[in-house]
């Protein structure tokens, strides 16, 4: 029996060092883990700042994107404008031509109807100064 108490021990035994070594190495496994951790913290928290500087470089960047959209929108919104008083200076423009021509168109009827009843008026109408019909409707 004392063989086999032996055994037994040294089976403990080689389980218990078995178990403490699986212990030790397992512990210097969490210690490098922990290392490598701390040291990515440490990356990251360097890498921070930077992110917080591209960050507020970034909403700058889109503050003054808004800003020139909206300055775009007012341009479009003044050319609109703009067009829209051209358009209505070009149709007063077109009107005034219009009526202009109108009254030219009168003032001239009126000097031709004065010629006409002038037997003095030496228009290219009146070739013939011994004509004395003053109905223009009778010309041919």
């Amino acid at each position: 029996m004392d063989n086999w108490l032996m055994w037994l021990l040294i089976a403990v035994l080689v389980l218990a060092v078995l178990a403490a070594v699986w212990f030790f190495l397992r512990n210097q496994e969490r210690t490098r883990a922990r290392a490598q951790a701390e040291d990515l913290r440490a990356e990251a928290a360097g890498g921070e700042a930077y992110a917080e500087r591209r960050e507020s470089v970034a909403r700058e960047a889109q503050s003054e994107a808004e800003a020139a959209q909206l300055e775009a929108q007012a341009a479009r919104e003044r050319a609109a404008r703009a067009e829209q008083e051209a358009s209505e200076l070009d149709d007063q423009a077109r009107r005034a031509t219009q009526e202009a021509r109108e009254h030219r168109d009168r003032v001239t009827d009126t000097y031709l109807e004065a010629d006409d009843i002038d037997p003095d008026a030496e228009t290219p109408a009146r070739s013939d100064p011994d004509r004395s019909d003053p109905d223009p409707d009778t010309r041919r």
